[in-house]
């Protein structure tokens, strides 16, 4: 029998942007409670794969190697409560058409090869903080907390497995939750 693993693609931002966010959301995450995702963690999610059998891994990496988009940027500005997920996200203020693109080319890629992808539309975000009620953040609008304006340059995409959101401890020093498997470049 084939052992499983739960797969996504990803962007990776380099660990000094992912500090960065950290430190410019500091304020309002002390106030949110939960638990804080450690820098190494960090990423934007392009596609949710779920369980993909360990034999279909290779054929997914290669078709993956095949993906053409362009290099595109992505503009955080602020941070965001999402009460049926119970967790803080730091959201992109545009989608950018290369992005939404490049998410969707996963998409079908991952049908194509028999895989039921996350179907949602592409809403660019950084979790930062999971398990939390709602915020009591000052001078917000209504479940939101404008930040700092970051902008992650996007030049690579990740195929990454999850170690399992249930097994993980409440202290993010203790590891990471994800192991990036394979990479590719974009616009080449």
């Amino acid at each position: 029998m084939s052992r499983s693993r739960r797969l996504f693609f990803a962007l990776w931002p380099e660990e000094t942007w992912a500090v960065r966010l950290i430190e410019a959301a500091a304020l309002p995450l002390q106030m949110a409670g939960g638990r804080t995702l450690s820098a190494a963690d960090l990423h934007v999610t392009l596609c949710f794969l779920g369980a993909v059998d360990q034999g279909q891994i290779g054929a997914l990496r290669a078709s993956a190697a095949t993906i053409r988009a362009r290099p595109f940027d992505l503009q955080f500005e602020r941070l965001e409560f999402w009460p049926k997920a119970r967790i803080i996200a730091a959201t992109a203020a545009q989608v950018p058409r290369a992005g939404s693109a490049l998410a969707q080319d996963l998409g079908e890629m991952a049908r194509a090869a028999g895989l039921p992808p996350d179907a949602k539309i592409w809403r660019p975000h950084v979790t930062l903080v999971r398990g939390t009620g709602k915020p009591r953040w000052p001078d917000a609008t209504e479940g939101a907390w404008p930040m700092l304006s970051l902008r992650l340059p996007v030049r690579q995409f990740y195929l990454a497995q999850s170690q399992g959101l249930g097994a993980h401890t409440e202290d993010p020093s203790q590891g990471e939750r994800y192991d990036k498997l394979a990479h590719w470049p974009l616009g080449g």
